[in-house]
Parts: structure tokens; sequence; C-alpha cells
């Protein structure tokens, strides 16, 4: 092979980087990687998938923990599934000349292989058997399609290898650390702008060095005096940023900085797309900010971020700057591997631009459609990505795979315009609902019976069939025209007539979208116990009965709620000036005793939550006595653990014993004093 270790050679000249396919059995393919590699002399090689024995690999997985570095060969062993998140994030750990290699089954079969990472996308694995992968069809025809994807078929010669040029690409920083001059042009504005208390924002696809740019400019700003802060998703996303800064640079993430902001000069935020629009306002309002996010990714889209906040930013300083980087700075201008991943997962889908006012169209888009119109896929996938701040590539799977998804389109002269994406779930076996309701199962998805089961305290939820809408999207141009509303109307008016009870929502619950949803007639029936850590936010859960059983059941549901609700406002819930929770709209308490029972007993004798059944646990123990006395250091403990706000790890601690578990199995052992001895069979 030493043709194909100097066309290698000829390939880092240039900077450009290659996909090779092998198709075929996975002992072949894999044998045929480990000499292509070895034949590479050496050099930082990454196995994702099952490798040689002599090989060390990554689970796909688990591919977060084999980035942070860059790679000059890098097998991607589609036989263990290929998920669409690591395949993504992978090709980005790519450096320049590199080669990627894909190995997979022959690719005319591979749409019907058993393909592991399938199991994701349905309820229980055995589910996945026998399945058809739109996706993986849409993602061999690409790849064949492509001329500058190299396949090598088992039983077929080795390809020719293409003509390279031999234009030299070279990556050399400057005393400022820039590797380009867009780049030396972003970082004199983003200083400019702090210097002037002036917000602004930068974006880039990924490999640009935006990330290492807010490095550089905290570095810089740090030695200048100023008191500098660092937020970001997560403590990962901001490890790029302070790997470029010399200086002390604080991180915080964005819920901590909301709940006890402290005083800085600057706020960097990186992957400001991957934060919902109102916290990056609030961050603005109190900071001067520079922000800065991938606008298309397997971290999430920026399309959003474009089309919501900036806008919103206008309004609040209408002279921020925007910096655009383009020329990426880890690989040749040339390089055709970035737009080849950018078609097959389908990230740098757009949204059409809307027509003007007009005629609406409502139907069901299938996913032989998707699979059949690819622009059409595209837009939207592209208006499905703004109902979220942090879409990834695996949405694209699931959207074309996962077989209790529907779509629903709104169209205007054949633009689509909003769309929502429901999924079925409950009608559950009983065997395995009450598994769940006594803490025993938790089976991939079905996402509202399974919490209003274990959280909410209702053992019949799980039999119940219910479509849970989960995105539902307007384009910003046509929003406060009433398109959603309708959409969710049109919706209630079909599933009457098909086999469902309930049509559900779980989302963050802000004042906005708590009016929408009640305003359309569904009422609340959870909320969660916890803010989620980037929105900061409750998960609120909706319900809109669409039988009779529903119409009958809802009821009972939202008194329970309504008196849960009414103890955690006394401790987990107590409410901030800027939560909705004063928006909901309560039926009169209304717990059922009999339903308390129940839940008492399977928390004394099952894995039910403490924190959740709480409610119910004091409204029993003040109700009942207890069949075996309780001693006075028990009732106290007993006490302790069912006081409103009360957490297990801090009366764990004030009780002397060893955490959060062992309170929580206290209080087990403490509520089967008001029941008989099960008796042994």
């Amino acid at each position: 092979m030493t043709e194909w270790a100097r066309w290698r050679r000829l390939l880092r000249h240039n900077g450009e980087r290659r996909l090779l396919v092998l198709s075929g059995s996975e002992t072949w393919a894999m044998a045929q990687a480990d000499a292509l590699v070895d034949d590479n002399g050496g050099g930082h090689c990454l196995w994702l998938g099952q490798a040689p024995a002599d090989r060390e690999s990554c689970p796909q997985g688990k591919f977060q923990g084999a980035l942070g570095r860059e790679y000059s060969s890098l097998v991607f062993n589609a036989h263990s599934g290929l998920h669409p998140d690591a395949f993504g994030a992978s090709a980005g750990a790519l450096e320049a000349g590199g080669v990627m290699l894909l190995l997979c089954p022959p690719l005319a079969s591979w749409p019907t292989y058993t393909d592991p990472d399938l199991s994701r996308y349905v309820a229980l694995p055995e589910q996945a058997a026998g399945l058809y992968s739109h996706f993986l069809h849409r993602f061999s025809t690409l790849l064949q399609q492509d001329t500058s994807v190299l396949i090598w078929q088992q039983h077929a010669h080795f390809p020719s290898l293409p003509a390279l040029s031999r234009v030299f690409w070279q990556r050399e920083p400057d005393r400022r650390g820039c590797l380009n001059h867009q780049q030396r042009q972003a970082l004199a504005m983003m200083l400019q702008a702090a210097r002037r208390r002036r917000p602004l924002v930068l974006t880039a696809d990924r490999g640009r060095g935006k990330s290492s740019l807010l490095g550089l400019a905290a570095n810089r700003l740090l030695n200048a005096g100023y008191r500098v802060l660092l937020t970001a998703p997560s403590p990962g996303a901001a490890a790029q940023v302070l790997a470029h800064c010399d200086g002390p640079l604080d991180f915080m993430a964005p819920d901590a900085l909301l709940a006890h902001p402290p005083q800085a000069d600057i706020l960097l935020i990186d992957e400001a797309a991957a934060i919902p629009v109102p916290m990056l306002l609030t961050l603005a309002r109190r900071y001067c900010c520079l922000f800065a996010s991938t606008e298309h990714g397997y971290e999430g889209t920026g399309l959003g971020f474009q089309l919501k906040f900036q806008p919103a930013l206008t309004e609040l300083a209408p002279d921020w700057q925007k910096v655009h980087l383009d020329i990426p700075a880890r690989w040749s201008t040339q390089d055709p591997l970035e737009p080849l991943v950018f078609r097959l997962l389908a990230l740098g889908a757009d949204p059409a631009t809307p027509p003007p006012p007009g005629e609406l169209s409502l139907r069901r888009v299938n996913r032989q459609q998707l699979l059949e119109d690819d622009e059409l896929l595209q837009r939207l996938f592209g208006l499905l990505t703004l109902a979220h701040y942090q879409t990834r590539p695996g949405d694209l799977r699931h959207l074309l795979d996962a077989p209790e998804l529907s779509l629903v389109v709104a169209f205007r002269a054949e633009t689509p315009v909003a769309a929502a994406l429901l999924t079925r779930e409950g009608a559950l076996p009983p065997s395995l609902s009450q598994a769940i309701w006594r803490g025993q199962r938790r089976p991939r998805g079905h996402l509202l019976p399974q919490s209003l089961a274990f959280h909410g305290g209702i053992s019949e939820a799980c039999r119940f069939r219910y479509q849970r809408v989960m995105r539902i999207v307007v384009h910003p141009q046509c929003q406060h025209q009433g398109i959603g509303s309708r959409l969710l109307g049109w919706l209630q008016q079909q599933l009457q007539h098909d086999e469902c009870d309930f049509l559900g929502a779980s989302f963050g619950a802000s004042p906005e979208l708590l009016d929408f949803w009640q305003d359309n007639g569904f009422g609340a029936v959870r909320i969660g116990l916890s803010r989620d850590g980037v929105s900061g936010l409750h998960a609120a859960m909706m319900l809109w009965p669409c039988s009779i059983a529903a119409r009958q059941a809802l009821p009972l549901w939202q008194g329970q709620f309504s008196a849960n609700l009414a103890f955690y406002r006394r401790g987990l819930l107590r409410e901030r000036p800027d939560d909705g929770g004063h928006r909901l709209k309560l039926l009169p308490p209304a717990a059922s005793a009999t339903r308390d029972r129940d839940i008492a007993h399977d928390f004394a004798f099952g894995h039910r939550d403490l924190l959740c059944d709480r409610p119910a646990l004091v409204r029993f123990t003040l109700s009942n006595v207890p069949l075996t006395p309780l001693s006075r250091r028990q009732q106290e403990l007993l006490q302790a653990l069912l006081t409103p706000g009360a957490m297990p790890a801090e009366v764990a601690q004030q009780q002397g014993l060893s955490g959060h578990k062992a309170a929580t199995q206290q209080c087990r052992l403490l509520l089967r004093h008001f029941f008989p001895v099960p008796s042994e069979t």
C-alpha cells in the first residue's frame, strides 16, 4: 500500500480530509481498516465501536470522552450502530490531512441491518428488530452520490485514489494567537466591544476557532484589569475557552448566574444557542456580554438563536455588533468532508422563508414522503430545530426511524410554516405498568404515562393511550397569527376519532407557554420539582382529553395535582417572582384517601420516590394510626422526613444517617408500621 501512504502524505500537505467507506462483513472491514491505519505510519487514531482485540476503542455512546484532541485517522464501526451525534462529533475531531474510515454492512442491505443504535428510538429493545431504517437509506444514498467519498466493497478491488491539489496548507498562529485575518479582525472587535460595554455576537460553524478566540479575548481583558466571567451550557462546552486563557477565568453555570449574580465587567457566553433566549436576555441586562455560538454542528443548531434572540437583543441594545467566521481554522477551505457531514446529518437545514399571508392547509407528512423529497425534509427539520434550543443529529434519525412518531404540518402555498411532532405513548401491559408505578422498571420513552404514574402517583396512568406533542413550532415570521392554536385544534379534532385518550405535552413552564397551552384547553397534571439546569424552568405536564374515559379521569387527576401543589408550594416549589406558577388554572384540591394509601403502601414496600410521594405520605400519616407504635425518636424522624421542603440528605446529616439513600430507607421502614406485615408465600 505504498500508494496509500504516499496519498496520505499529500493529503496532509494540502490540509484536506477524506471519508473511506469499507462495505462488507465486520470481520473483513476491521481487518482492512487495521492494515490501512498501520500503513499510515501510526499517528493518533480513534476507534469508535467494536475494534480488533489489540486496539483501544471507545463506545459510540461515550464519544464525548474521546474528544478534546485531534486524530490523524478515525475508524467508525457502524456495525456497532450508527450513532449520528457520535459520527458528527468524531468527524470534527479529525485533523487536517486525516481520513475517516466508515465500516458498514453492504450498502444495498444496510437499511435492513439490525442496527444496535435503533434501540435508542424504541421503548423496548426487541421493538427494533425488523425495522427498516429510512435514516440509513438516505445516509447510504448520499454516500454513493458524493464523488469525494472512497467506497471499497468486499470482493472488489481497492478504489482508485483521486488526484489531490498540491497547494500547501499551513496553520501557524500569529503573535496574538490568531490563525487568519478573520480571527484577527474578530478579536479586535471583541476587545473594542468590551471596552465600550457593547454586546457582541460571534457566530461560526464548528472548526472556525470561536471558542479559542473567546479564550484569547478573556486573557487580554484579564491582563487589562477587567473582571471577566465565563458561562456555557456545561463545563465541558467551556473547555476550549479555558484552554486558551492563561489567566484566572471563573466559570459559572447559567442558572447559578441567574440565582446568585456576582459582580463582573464582562460576561463571555459560549455555545449561546444552547441556552434559552429568556435566560440570554436576562444575562444581557445584567452584564456586558460577548456571545459566541455555533451556527450548525453536532452540539445543536444556532438557527433559533439567530431568528429569536438577535431581534430581541436589538430592542435591548440597538448598538450591538455581530462578527462571523467562515474560514476553517483546522483544515483547508477545500476540505470535502465537512460539507459531506452537513448533508448526511442535515446540519445546515433551514426553514424556507414563508410566503405572504394566505390560506393554510394542514396534513400529516409520513417518512416515505420525507425520503422522496429531501428538500421538504431539510425545510421541516430546519423548522423543528426552532422549537428547541438544542437539536442534535440524533433528532434527524429519530424523525426518520422512530416507529411511534408522526408529523403534522401547516403549509402556506406548499411552504411549511408550522409543524407538530408527536409520539404515541401508553397502553402498556398491566405487569409493566405495575412495575413502573412501584419504581421497579423505567423503559425508554412513554414520558407522560411513566411520569404521571411514578412521579404523579396516578396508578392507572399507564393504561391510557397518549399522543404527546414533542415539539410544536411556528416560523418566527408567522407567529402571533393563531397558527399554533389552529394546529392544536386540528389535532384535537382528529384525535377524537383515533384510538387515543389524551393529547399531551411536557415543556418548560414559562408564563407564555403556560398561557398558550391553557388557552387551548389543556389542564395541568404535574409540575417538576427541580429546575432545568439550562433553562431554569420547572417542567409542566398538561393534558387534553380525547375519549370519554379520559374526560372522566382528568378532573380526578387535576384535583390530586392541586392538592399536591398546595403542599409543594410550602417547600420545594416556593415561587420566584419570574415564575409562571401563579398562571396555572387549577381545580379545587381533591385528594383520594384510597390513592394516598396505595402510594404509602408501595412507597413502604416498593421503590417509589420520597420527594414526589411526600404530599400523599403526609395526608396518609395524619389520617391513620400506626399498627405497631413508633417510638418518640421514630416519630421525630418521620416528621423531619415529611416536612415540606426538607431534603433527605440534610435530614440524614441531622439524624446521624449516612446520606440520602439511608434517610429514604428509614422512611420506608417507618411507613411499614402503618400496614400489616406481608405474609410470606
